[in-house]
């Protein structure tokens, strides 16, 4: 009766290691999946925040400013 408890005993710790060899995995890939969603959302708004950083640029050139006003 011994040996057949152990081996009950293996089998369902076997069983147990690899449930939770798929767990992690699963929390990996979903982890991953966050990071790179966040990467690419981080890189448009940082090519948003260029485009605006641009735009008031050229508002605000000297240059830019006399041509509205009519100068020089």
């Amino acid at each position: 009766m011994r040996p057949q408890f152990r081996f009950v005993f293996v089998v369902f710790y076997f069983t147990a290691v690899l449930i939770f060899a798929v767990y992690l995995r699963s929390a990996n890939n979903r982890i991953f999946y966050q990071l790179i969603t966040l990467q690419a959302e981080q890189s448009w708004l940082i090519q948003e925040l260029t485009n605006k950083q641009l735009q008031v640029e050229t508002l605000i050139n000297p240059a830019a400013v006399s041509e509205r006003l009519g100068g020089p």
